[in-house]
């Protein structure tokens, strides 16, 4: 046992010929648990039957003609103390790995926090990492040595005291430089590569570039108005579909490796971030004009940019600004919060809201954007306070009635089908839907107009709460239900 699972610590209890083991493995157990559950010859799935085979290989190497079985995995910790102290409860004479009986085993409860605390320490899962490989690349025909140059100031600087190592490949035409740098400083501090220090790095390789004379700047997915990235998962299920006719896909997962591989412009983006994204291809016109870069490659990125300007103009229903009606200006010419800067980094989130797919992600986005907004009313000054109010009110109706759409969709796959989205078009309206056929109402007064948009608003947050404990509940039993 001991050489077949790697010295990982286990526990065991022998009754005649058959050993029962609880072990701590390094294999995934969720996907283990879930085709327990689900019952093995409901699954296509090898990975038992690979675990087991190497268990009685290793016995048949000891000399022993042994049958491995795996019979439960659990991953999470309160169920894995769980089972550990029901294997002591209900098993005689158990003994650890080094055939030592388990201390206390008489109460099992003290008995298995006490193996469980000397198991910890294996806990972590995979060995953390003592090195990062970085990629600085750059177009073909851009000189290598300024790229190099350009690395080592972006290492110097993003990872001072820690240890590097850079070389440059030139088995492609393009030009790129691999960096091996150390996890850890001398002092101790580990490096940290999350999606805002991500952003970080790009934005001082490209900074570095334009020193060493190379015209780059840093840009976004947004930047470019392309659609979202598919995973290997949504390009397997893609791949399949197309070779076997028996396979369904979801029509979302065909328009989303279809709408990537054709480079298609993702239409809402360019509604909803057209600003920033004509102000990131005027940035790139500058820096490539700064760069001493000349001709086709300048007049094609300023006219990306305009007409990245229009084509949001024109999506939106905006037309073209009348004079005096700059970016940041109302209506009467004066300055509002439009023209704050974090109003890019606000876009920028309100766009990704179109991008959540579950009501989780969809909450995660909203907490995101409601962060925004907070930070940007902290620094308005007051006399923006009132129009700001009022575009952050719509901007959470819009938040609000999106979440509500998701909710109702999950529940619909939920439940296998069910009736169509109801018509949200006729809320706040006065008119019936066009399935009522009652005659219309009479006019309300304004101030039972605002009555009902309350009654209303009140009525869809209780609705998404009641939603939001349903998918707690849900997830809750799909655990229980994957994981014995």
């Amino acid at each position: 046992m001991n050489k077949a699972l790697g010295a990982k610590p286990f526990i065991y209890a022998q009754d005649g010929q058959t050993v029962e083991a609880y072990a701590h493995t390094d294999e995934r157990a969720g996907p283990l648990a879930k085709v327990l559950a689900g019952g093995r010859e409901n699954s296509r799935s090898k990975a038992l039957d690979k675990i087991e085979a190497h268990l009685s290989e290793a016995m048949g190497a000891a000399g022993v003609v042994a049958k491995a079985e795996v019979t439960a995995a659990v991953s999470r910790e309160p169920k894995a103390k769980y089972f550990l102290q029901k294997f002591i409860r209900t098993h005689n004479q158990v003994r650890n790995a080094n055939g030592e009986p388990v201390p206390g085993a008489k109460n099992a409860t003290k008995a298995a926090a006490s193996v469980y605390e000397q198991w910890r320490p294996q806990f972590s899962g995979r060995e953390r990492r003592n090195a990062y490989h970085l990629l600085f690349s750059a177009k073909a025909g851009t000189d290598a040595n300024a790229v190099m140059a350009a690395a080592r100031a972006v290492m110097e600087e993003r990872a001072p005291g820690y240890k590097f190592v850079l070389a440059h490949h030139k088995d492609t035409k393009h030009v790129h430089i691999h960096a091996m740098v150390q996890a850890r400083s001398a002092d101790g501090e580990r490096l940290k590569f999350y999606k805002p220090d991500l952003v970080a790095w790009r934005e001082t390789f490209a900074e570095k570039a334009r020193e060493n004379g190379i015209a780059m700047v840093a840009t976004r997915r947004m930047d470019h108005a392309m659609t979202r990235p598919f995973t290997k998962e949504h390009a397997g299920a893609y791949g399949r579909a197309q070779s076997d006719p028996r396979y369904q896909v979801s029509a979302r997962t065909i328009e989303r490796v279809e709408a990537k591989r054709q480079r298609r412009i993702d239409g809402q983006s360019l509604v909803v971030n057209g600003d920033a994204i004509a102000a990131a291809w005027q940035k790139t016109v500058t820096t490539m004009r700064t760069a001493g870069v000349v001709g086709q490659a300048v007049t094609a990125a300023e006219s990306i940019g305009n007409n990245f300007l229009q084509f949001r103009r024109d999506r939106a229903g905006e037309g073209q600004p009348g004079p005096g009606a700059g970016r940041g200006t109302d209506q009467s010419g004066q300055e509002s919060f439009l023209s704050h800067p974090g109003m890019r980094e606000l876009n920028a989130l309100i766009g990704d809201l179109n991008m959540a797919q579950t009501p989780l992600e969809m909450r995660r986005q909203m907490a995101r954007v409601n962060q925004a907004l907070d930070h940007m009313r902290e620094t308005l000054p007051p006399s923006h306070q009132g129009q700001f109010e009022q575009y952050r009110e719509e901007v959470n109706d819009k938040m609000h009635d999106r979440l509500a759409r998701l909710q109702f969709e999950r529940q619909q796959q939920r439940r296998g089908g069910g009736e169509p989205l109801p018509e949200r078009e006729a809320r706040g309206r006065d008119l019936p839907t066009r399935d009522d056929p009652r005659e219309p109402e009479q006019p309300r007064t304004g101030t039972e107009q605002e009555k009902v948009k309350a009654n209303q608003k009140d009525a869809n947050k209780q609705t998404a709460q009641q939603a939001e404990e349903q998918d707690r509940k849900t997830q809750r039993s799909n655990d229980n239900d994957y994981e014995r």
